[in-house]
Formats: C-alpha cells, sequence, structure tokens
C-alpha cells in the first residue's frame, strides 16, 4: 500500500503541473485530460477506507484549490486515510481542463467530466461539469453517487440553502469593477452609479445611467457586461456590489447586459472596449497579472469603489474595500449515497473544524496559506471559528458577510 500511495502522491503532482501548464496554453487550446489513478478501496484496518473526493462548482476558487488538494493528498497529518481529492472544472475549455476524472473508489465508479454526454451525470446533467457556485451546490445537494462529495462557493449561504449544508470560509476575496483600454470611465465610481450602469428605470426601462459623461467620465455610451448567472460571482454583484439589486432589473430587451463566463474577459470586443464595464475578482485579476493561471484580462485594469482600490490591505474584514467576500468550501451534513456513513467527517478533514473530538482541518490549521497566497488570495487570520464548541482556527464557519 505504501508504495502505491507514494505513486498516487507523484501522481496528484504531475497532475497540477500539467493544469497549471494547460492554464497557459492560448484561447481554444485544448489541454490533456486527467485521466486520474485508480484508487485503492480499503485499508488493512477493518473499515478504514481510502476515499476519492471530487470537488464542483466555483470557477473562482477553481484554480486555488486544484493547487491545495494535491498537496492534502500527500499529507499524512491531517488526511490520515490518504483520501484523494479531485477538482472538477467549471468548463471543459481552455484554459480549463477538457477533460478530468474522479477515481473509482469502495463508493462510486470513477468519472469523466468531458461534457461528451447528456444523460446519466451524478447531478441531472450527463458529462458537463457544473459550472459556478450555486451550480455547484444544486449538483451537490442532487448527488445521490458519491461522485460528487463538496462544493467550492464564492458566495455564501442562502436563505433558500437546505439546512443541511456548511459552508466553511477559509479565504477572502473581493469583486471590483472593471475598464478596458480607451475608456471613457472615470477612476472611481460610487455603489448607487454601479447601481444605475446596472439596472433601468421601472417606467421607461431604458438604464438609469446610460453614458459615462453621467458619472465622471467622458462621453461614450456604457457597454454592460456580466458574469454568467449560475456564478458565485453573479449572486456576490447582486447582492453586495449592487446592494440587493439584479443585474438588468426592468431593462428591455435592448439593454440588457452580456453575459460571460466570470474572471474571462475575451469576449469583450475591441469596438466595445472604451464603454465597457465588466466585474471581477481582485485574486482572480491579480493571479492572472503574475501569470499563476492564463491571462484572460483582455485589457482589463481595476476600478475603485468610493475611491477605494481593492489591495492585500483594504481587502479583508478590517479592511476599506467596501466589496471584499469570504470563499468557501460546501460540504452536505446527510451522506450521498447513504452507505457512505464518513463522507461528511472525511470532506470536513480536509476544509472544516469539529467540535468532537476537536479537530481542524488542512485548511482550518493555516497548512494552505501559501497556496492560498500565490492564487491571489487573502488567507485568514487564526480566530474564533463560530459554529457550537468549535476551536478556534483559519477557517470560519458561516460568517457573516464582509464587511
Amino acid at each position: 500500500m505504501r508504495n502505491r500511495l507514494t505513486r498516487l502522491g507523484v501522481v496528484a503532482g504531475a497532475v497540477v503541473s500539467a493544469v497549471m501548464a494547460a492554464s497557459a496554453l492560448p484561447a481554444g487550446a485544448a489541454p490533456i485530460p486527467n485521466t486520474g489513478p485508480t484508487i485503492l478501496t480499503c485499508g488493512v484496518t477493518a473499515g478504514v477506507c481510502q476515499h476519492s473526493l471530487g470537488q464542483a462548482g466555483s470557477d473562482t476558487s477553481f484554480w486555488m484549490m486544484n493547487g491545495i488538494a494535491p498537496q492534502y493528498n500527500v499529507n499524512t497529518t491531517k488526511n490520515v486515510n490518504t483520501d484523494y481529492v479531485t477538482e472538477i472544472p467549471p468548463v471543459n475549455s481552455a484554459p480549463f481542463p477538457a477533460g478530468t476524472y474522479v477515481p473509482e473508489d469502495n463508493v462510486a465508479p470513477g468519472y469523466l467530466w468531458d461534457s461528451l454526454t447528456t444523460v446519466n451525470g451524478p447531478c441531472g446533467g450527463g458529462s458537463t461539469p457544473p459550472n459556478g457556485s450555486s451550480a455547484g451546490i444544486a449538483c451537490l445537494l442532487a448527488d445521490k453517487t458519491g461522485q460528487v462529495d463538496f462544493a467550492r462557493s464564492s458566495r455564501g449561504r442562502k436563505s433558500t440553502d437546505p439546512a443541511n449544508l456548511e459552508f466553511w470560509a477559509y479565504a477572502i476575496g473581493a469583486v471590483d469593477w472593471v475598464k478596458f483600454p480607451g475608456s471613457h470611465a472615470p477612476a472611481t465610481l460610487t455603489p448607487t452609479q454601479l447601481i444605475n450602469i446596472y439596472t433601468c428605470s421601472a417606467s421607461t426601462h431604458l438604464p438609469i445611467v446610460s453614458n459615462w459623461n453621467q458619472v465622471g467620465g467622458t462621453a461614450g455610451a456604457i457597454v454592460k457586461y456580466a458574469p454568467q448567472t449560475s456564478s458565485g460571482t453573479y449572486s456576490f454583484f447582486n447582492s453586495n456590489v449592487l446592494n440587493g439589486n439584479t443585474i438588468d432589473a426592468n431593462c428591455d430587451a435592448s439593454h440588457l447586459s452580456t453575459f460571460l463566463q466570470e474572471h474571462d474577459a475575451r469576449a469583450v470586443t475591441l469596438a466595445t472596449k472604451p464603454g465597457a464595464i465588466y466585474a471581477f475578482d481582485y485574486a482572480r485579476w491579480t493571479a492572472q497579472s503574475k501569470q499563476f493561471e492564463a491571462d484572460l484580462r483582455n485589457g482589463a485594469t481595476l476600478g475603485q469603489i468610493n475611491g477605494v482600490a481593492p489591495s492585500t490591505t483594504t481587502v479583508n474584514p478590517a479592511g476599506t474595500f467596501i466589496d471584499s467576500r469570504w470563499i468557501y468550501n460546501v460540504v452536505r451534513t446527510d451522506a450521498h449515497p447513504s452507505s457512505y456513513t464518513t463522507q461528511t467527517a472525511d470532506v470536513r478533514k480536509l476544509i472544516g473544524v469539529t467540535a468532537s473530538p476537536s479537530s481542524t482541518g488542512y485548511l482550518c490549521a493555516g497548512l494552505a496559506a501559501q497556496a492560498i497566497t500565490l492564487a491571489g488570495f487573502v488567507p485568514i487570520g487564526s480566530g474564533v471559528t463560530g459554529g457550537s464548541g468549535n476551536p478556534n482556527s483559519t477557517c470560519r464557519f458561516e460568517p457573516t458577510p464582509i464587511p
């Protein structure tokens, strides 16, 4: 078993290297699919099994978790049963892997997420991965096979989310608006101005603000781009950036936003750049600027909100950037399938904290701080975790929104 597990660790590192290399491919290139190793089922100790854990959902945190997962896979302190985590990408187009294989274990057979089939998928959509936080959470809730064990999310709990979910925050990001070369936009916008740009009059159904000279810029029509609607970034943009308003509220068909994959501005056309506005997570913008991942900014630069730009000093719970946010991992408290009785406990060893017995998972023990920083996000400092009886950690259990 030890030799086999050593090989798994080597493969894990190789997979991450291959995926990260794929992120540098030009637009339209197809990375090599990850076909993955075959996972051992159970160890020599009766009832102790090594499990294959698949995580789906958020685009925002994919590359960060894709760097953390291999480190956890070979960690013998927190990952005591040598479980194997696979990150399922939000889409199967470059710079994401063209196919990702979640290895088999004694709960479920291996599964290839490659967008090539339309039936018999773990969450009803065939082999097309769930794209975005809300889609990943919905897939987690729909899964009955153990193919999807937990979800990535850049949004927190909604009132419509069921009680059998746990949201564990482990990093901090921030959503900002961006502009493009030759922009008519001013340096800074207020929340009210952003609301007026992205929503319309209830009586005329026209944008409340349609020209940059109405908000302190130079004359030029505003062209709205927005994150795709299943993403946590879309949800957060509505709830926080737009203060509870919804993108395109009251707008007629001629004044709707163009929706893009979040943190990917490649579809912003050259002709519209002077008038364009879009949304980006500060961490993803930073990671792309430093070539940690493929640069999809298309020349976009960060704007300011209320005169404050996102930075490592302003993006945190005590900072001054108004639209900082927690980044989460989400797990179900009920096993799916019911025969996988240790499923929630296995996932918490990576993402959570337990009160009895008192323990902190890999992320919550601060062991991934370097990977979080490299991905452009801000690690959470050690403090009160929240929840009933949980010890202090570098995670927060369902925290109140920032600020």
